[in-house]
């Protein structure tokens, strides 16, 4: 009834803004268009929505933040005064769009419903990346097959398994070169193991950058401390707390080992949410009371199920908030 429409993901052309294939006003009036698609299918929704569960996903807050973050941010290496002046409000202007379908929807609901408005993550800037596999390198925990060769391509392509204790892939996540898990793992459970985790630990804990004297990483964390129930052995071993500035870099999350170990984010990709949980929480609003002190993720689910009286399964973690 709406017509053809963006389906979700990254519905905005991210990348083509970051290569300068189309302009920031271009960009703007996609995302500003993506908003008003989604509009669109809300209203049909809610015209035709009497009872049960009515989910909707903005995107646009989230992408917009990454492209156009180094315009509100004079700390950011790619900040650039002339151009901050034309677009330091598109972020702020996004989220008042965003208050205003808000509004709409309060005048639509009735006192019965419940409303919920959810983020899962805050935002800031991405001024420093950090190649973490490169760090893995040079303190001895990832070792070359070609050591002349200075570097490793994606997917760890020069990168020796058979003395490599561990390597970082994806944002956040360093995975131990386990023996009988990984395909050519050396490091054995038990002590080994153990003393691995510590040194990594301390060692990324007070890492700082030469450039500002400040720590790169807020804490890192053994995989039992941020998640549970029967896929923890699935995540990574270890999960990178960055601290507010600092980000994995593009490359070493896919598996890249490149020269050099921190460096400054010119990418229009500037706004980042990949850091440690407690400098970056999300939000969550509503019309009813929250009693919960301090809300999670996790407890959604059961709050979504006690609003409709349904009991969460026993191995379900988290509460009803309200």
């Amino acid at each position: 009834e709406i017509g053809y429409y963006y389906t979700q993901g990254m519905p905005e052309d991210t990348k083509a803004l970051d290569q300068d294939f189309i302009s920031n006003e271009a960009y703007i009036e996609q995302s500003d268009f993506i908003i008003s698609e989604r509009q669109k299918m809300l209203n049909l929704e809610m015209a035709r929505f009497s009872s049960g569960l009515l989910f909707v996903y903005f995107s646009t807050t989230d992408l917009i933040s990454h492209m156009f973050w180094r315009y509100m941010d004079k700390e950011h290496p790619g900040y650039k005064p002339e151009e901050a002046e034309k677009y330091s409000g598109v972020i702020k202007r996004t989220y008042k769009k965003m208050d205003t379908i808000l509004g709409e929807v309060m005048k639509k609901i009735d006192n019965d419903t419940t409303l919920i408005i959810l983020s899962d993550h805050g935002f800031g800037p991405f001024r420093r990346y950090f190649h973490i596999n490169r760090w893995l390198k040079d303190n001895g925990y990832l070792n070359f097959m070609d050591d002349s060769l200075g570097e490793s391509n994606e997917f760890f392509e020069n990168v020796d398994f058979g003395i490599t204790k561990a390597y970082s892939l994806g944002f956040n996540g360093i995975y131990l070169n386990l023996f009988g898990r990984e395909g050519m793992g050396i490091v054995y459970d038990g002590a080994e193991k153990e003393k691995l985790i510590k040194d990594l630990i301390n060692k990324l804990e007070v890492l700082r950058d030469p450039e500002s004297g400040k720590r790169v990483i807020k804490k890192v964390y053994r995989r039992e401390e941020i998640y549970s129930g029967k896929y923890v052995k699935d995540a990574p071993d270890l999960l990178v707390g960055y601290n507010r500035g600092y980000r994995t870099s593009w490359e070493s999350a896919l598996g890249k080992v490149p020269e050099g170990l921190l460096g400054d984010n010119m990418k229009k990709w500037s706004g980042t949410h990949l850091w440690d949980y407690e400098v970056v929480p999300g939000i969550i609003l509503s019309n009813k009371k929250i009693k919960t002190v301090s809300p999670a993720l996790y407890d959604i689910a059961p709050t979504i199920l006690a609003e409709f009286g349904i009991e969460k399964s026993t191995d379900m973690v988290g509460e009803p908030i309200f």
